[in-house]
């Protein structure tokens, strides 16, 4: 049993995985309080749309981790919300850009604030130093991972 518990109970896969739920979790309850119609799912596409406005379905597949169909399904919600639009690449008549919405930028001020708040909680009672080895860490262990998986 203590091999077990070694391996899946104390692993890095499992202990990010719980805390990934937990935080998903929480935000969505988060964003339901505050009356938002937006899923942590949402929020990951729209995070790289406030990056960078108008990028192709392929461009936010490959920077949100996420495969084509899984984007197309998170667009085709985002676009009926009237939250993304997309419209065709000038330079590429078989792609699609993808751009937010007025009714997007105008609430991306309040989305923020609630992932900020969200942080807090989570960073709660942990020193600086503790939570910035924590995610240089954990962008070791997504960088060993993302080169494998190319």
């Amino acid at each position: 049993m203590e091999t077990f518990e070694k391996v899946i109970d104390s692993s890095i896969a499992y202990l990010v995985g719980r805390t990934s739920r937990s935080i998903i979790k929480r935000l969505t309850k988060k964003f339901s309080d505050a009356e938002f119609d937006v899923s942590y799912e949402q929020w990951s596409i729209l995070v790289h749309l406030y990056r960078k406005d108008g990028q192709t379905q392929q461009e936010l597949s490959n920077i949100a981790v996420k495969d084509k169909a899984a984007i197309t399904r998170l667009l085709n919600v985002l676009e009926k919300k009237n939250i993304v639009l997309r419209i065709p690449d000038r330079n590429d008549k078989r792609s699609k850009l993808v751009y937010l919405t007025n009714k997007a930028k105008d609430f991306k001020p309040e989305l923020i604030a609630v992932v900020e708040e969200l942080l807090e909680e989570a960073e709660q009672g942990i020193p600086l130093e503790e939570m910035a080895r924590c995610k240089t860490t954990l962008n070791k262990i997504f960088s060993n991972f993302d080169r494998l998986n190319q």
